[in-house]
């Protein structure tokens, strides 16, 4: 039998490799890929008062720009209802909500080929494979979310430099990564704990609200000033705290106005945009942590319960608490397009969001910039407007 030359077998063999490596890392090769950290800021232990009564707390020595009767707070009873004190151990938390150039690394290093990033802990109560099979049924490699302008469906292009470039929403690298499901943002976290050494995971409700609030419990990010709209929401630079949408009827100030005067429709305006991270200096958080009202919604660890409050303070469940232990959908009404399954929970708003309006919960304004606001949606729904940050554990 005629031998090989050594030369023919290593160019065989380099042949090999390069065709594995490009089916695990994926669209581009593994070494040498630039791994881009998410930057976080310490976050002391301390205690606060998570959640928000209905009635307003005139010993909080808040300032309010809605002068009623009951002192109106906007919070809904259902879901935010009753504050209760938690105490929190000290962690570290996204300064800001994870890039589109810091979650290319977890696609480049072949973050949606490797199952092992995928399996679901058995403190999240959920199947462990749940998220890979849905990942594998759909045949998702990337981020994508339905344009609701258009209908079509947007994606990351792999194909492309940047992989983003063509989005409609989110079109930067240093913007939030936006259309990834539950799955997608627990995967990465896994991927970036394997990589660093360090273990990241996302924030259960407890951990965000107390980034979000501090040991004085704020209302918002910034402070407890329930403010116009112009003052909540407006371009970077423009003075305003966060990225939402100002609708023009509401435009004046909020002082003095009735709740005849104010639309209770849950409203977006799809003709908005994300903006790179970091552009609101003015509604940081005590912390320093960066959107923590406005730009993208963010994907909680915690399956999302109504009237969960009352539970976890009749258990004793205040120290360090995260979110149920067993999935069940938010409420059972057997008519479309009510939510029948379970959700995981969602805080802040998004760009497409009115920063004053109301709920499905409530008939009068909700003021969703407040950091005990929470929402919810099926854990694969990842649309244009949802996205996430990191905890670090200490």
């Amino acid at each position: 039998m005629k031998k090989r030359s050594v030369s023919a077998y290593c160019f065989c063999l380099a042949l090999a490799l390069t065709a594995t490596a490009f089916l695990v890392c994926g669209p581009a090769p593994c070494q040498g890929a630039e791994l881009k950290i998410p930057e976080t800021v310490p976050v002391a232990a301390g205690s606060f008062s998570m959640g928000m009564d209905v009635q307003f707390d005139a010993a909080s020595g808040a300032t309010q720009s809605w002068p009623t009767p009951d002192g109106y707070t906007g919070a809904t009873r259902l879901k935010e209802s009753p504050a209760h004190t938690v105490t929190m151990s000290a962690f570290s938390i996204g300064k800001f909500e994870v890039t589109n150039e810091e979650y290319a690394s977890f696609v480049e290093a072949g973050g949606y080929n490797n199952k092992e990033y995928w399996l679901i802990d058995e403190e999240y109560a959920e199947g462990p494979e749940t998220g890979w099979s849905w990942k594998e049924r759909e045949k998702i490699t990337a981020p994508s979310y339905s344009n609701y302008t258009t209908g079509a469906k947007d994606a990351w292009d792999l194909t492309k430099s940047p992989y983003w470039k063509d989005l409609a929403y989110s079109s930067e690298a240093t913007s939030p990564v936006v259309g990834v499901s539950w799955y997608e943002a627990y995967a990465y976290c896994k991927w970036l704990s394997a990589q660093t050494g360090e273990t990241y995971r996302l924030p259960t409700e407890a951990e965000w609200e107390y980034a979000g609030r501090g040991p004085q419990s704020n209302i918002f990010p910034w402070g407890n000033d329930y403010l116009s709209t112009e003052e909540f929401c407006g371009a970077p630079g423009s003075g305003a705290r966060a990225n939402c949408w100002a609708k023009e009827e509401e435009s004046a100030s909020m002082a003095g106005r009735s709740f005849g005067g104010i639309s209770t429709a849950m409203e977006t305006n799809l003709e908005g945009d994300t903006v790179p991270v970091g552009s609101y200096p003015e509604g940081v958080s005590w912390c320093g942590a960066y959107d923590m009202a406005g730009n993208v919604m963010e994907w909680s660890a915690d399956w999302f319960s109504l009237r969960y409050y009352p539970r976890c303070i009749s258990s004793g469940k205040t120290q360090d608490p995260a979110g149920p232990e067993v999935a069940l959908p938010p409420f059972f009404i057997p008519i479309p397009p009510f939510w029948m399954a379970p959700c995981r929970t969602l805080r802040s708003i998004g760009f497409i969001q009115d920063p004053i309006g109301a709920d499905n919960y409530s008939p009068h304004p909700t003021y969703p910039l407040r950091c005990s606001h929470r929402q919810f949606v099926k854990r694969y729904g990842g649309t244009f407007y949802i996205g996430f940050r990191v905890l670090k554990e200490n």
